[in-house]
């Protein structure tokens, strides 16, 4: 008796390993990018862009080891999907001197101008990442694959605009997969 239970425990834990280890439709839609440590100074210096693909939603969590919110002028993430035209939306947020933190700004590119939120999306500041979700429904009602890009800007103005805007440790801006392109992550499959 005990070694029939046994036996099925290892084959129980073997399957489990093999079912863990296998990749499941669910684990299709995150993806994590790596970006080059240093391009940037440290409280916006972007190290790392996990996308998840899912439902109801795009959320993009940005890594920022060296964070800190009040160094932060403006959050941007860009989304290009696969559906028909390969449409590109964005989402951003910024402070404004004197004003403070501006609602949550979103670009269709059917429309001529960033609108305010589309109810549901946000961005979230946290330790050492900064969280953006853009509903599915603000995305054309997409289900299909995305393209991301991020970008994080500082709070002082000098030097953001510069058309020779370099990467480097003083660098008053950092953007994922490239500061100099328009460049975009590779494919993220939905669900």
């Amino acid at each position: 008796m005990i070694r029939p239970v046994r036996t099925l425990a290892a084959a129980g834990a073997a399957a489990a390993l093999v079912l863990t280890a296998t990749a499941s439709p669910a684990a299709a839609k995150t993806r994590s990018f790596t970006d080059k440590r240093g391009d940037a100074q440290s409280a916006l210096d972007i190290t790392k862009v996990k996308v998840t693909n899912k439902k109801s939603a795009v959320v993009v969590r940005v890594s920022v080891p060296g964070l800190r919110k009040s160094k932060v002028g403006g959050v941007l993430v860009a989304v290009r999907t696969k559906a028909k035209g390969r449409p590109d939306y964005a989402a951003m947020k910024l402070r404004l001197e004197g004003s403070g933190w501006m609602p949550l700004m979103f670009f269709d590119e059917s429309a001529e101008d960033f609108d305010t939120a589309c109810k549901g999306d946000r961005v979230s500041f946290h330790k050492k990442s900064i969280t953006v979700r853009i509903p599915q429904r603000c995305l054309g009602a997409n289900k299909k694959a995305v393209r991301v890009a991020a970008a994080v800007m500082g709070r002082d103005e000098e030097g953001l605009f510069d058309e020779e805007l370099k990467p480097g440790p003083d660098a008053p801006m950092d953007a994922y997969p490239s500061l100099t392109s328009d460049r975009m992550s590779p494919w993220v499959s939905y669900r």
